[in-house]
């Protein structure tokens, strides 16, 4: 397995305004910084308000690799009526995937007012169905990604639908740190569904910050992950607490 680590987060400032998400001059900060300190590879979220062609050549230049980026309207299929623009969202975004070198693309499903449960839930499969054979086309894995607090409560729901859509080119984003807050029992969880899960994100819990703080024991999530077999990417997605690079370094002591 490798690791890799948000920029979007690591970088992202909030305001009395609201938060400010990272722009084109971040995103190549990040990239720096991911040389000084060791890694190989980053990730980020939106690609559409960015310069991709400095982006691009900056990451060629550095020799990094891009282990994720989000499809363009990526939380919106609980509403059928936007199947269409995920689905142009994602013809978008896969060349820009192509060019950064990276095949796995997130989505992700918010909770729309109006629309119940089940109804929803429906919807979901129904656009990850249409979803699903774009990324099959261009052998891109797409990535759902249960967010706490979006239309997800727990991992068996997205297990099934997972099971429902059945396509190798469907897996599960598995986020320590959001399903901590849903359910928690998280390694006997990625153990029993492994083979579903195609890209994992870490964090502390509950606060969102470096894997060496919170309540969650990363000596022994790490090294029981790394046993199971786990093969893809593990990406650090968390907000720092001291200076990103001194953070970083910290957290990368704690890899196996």
């Amino acid at each position: 397995m490798d690791y890799s680590f948000c920029i979007d987060l690591l970088y992202l400032e909030i305001t009395p305004q609201g938060p400010i998400f990272a722009n084109t001059e971040k995103i190549i900060e990040g990239m720096y910084l991911a040389k000084d300190t060791g890694f190989q590879a980053v990730e980020f979220w939106d690609w559409e308000n960015k310069d991709m062609e400095l982006i691009i050549a900056k990451k060629e230049e550095l020799g990094l690799k891009m282990s994720s980026i989000c499809t363009k309207d990526r939380g919106t299929l609980a509403d059928k009526g936007t199947h269409q623009m995920a689905m142009e969202g994602l013809r978008q975004t896969i060349p820009v995937a192509k060019r950064l070198g990276c095949d796995k693309i997130i989505v992700t499903a918010q909770n729309v007012p109006g629309i119940d449960r089940e109804e929803s839930y429906s919807n979901i499969v129904e656009g990850l169905k249409k979803l699903v054979p774009l990324a099959e086309k261009d052998e891109i894995t797409l990535i759902l990604e249960p967010i706490y607090g979006s239309f997800f409560v727990n991992s068996a729901e997205a297990f099934a639908m997972l099971n429902e859509v059945s396509s190798p080119n469907l897996k599960l984003l598995y986020d320590f740190y959001h399903f901590q807050l849903m359910e928690g029992n998280l390694i006997q969880t990625i153990k029993k569904n492994l083979d579903k899960i195609g890209h994992i994100h870490i964090a502390s819990a509950p606060d969102r910050t470096e894997i060496t703080d919170g309540e969650l024991n990363y000596t022994y999530l790490l090294r029981e992950i790394k046993n199971s077999g786990y093969n893809n990417y593990i990406a650090l997605e968390y907000r720092p607490t001291t200076d990103k690079a001194e953070s970083l370094i910290s957290s990368r002591k704690l890899f196996v």
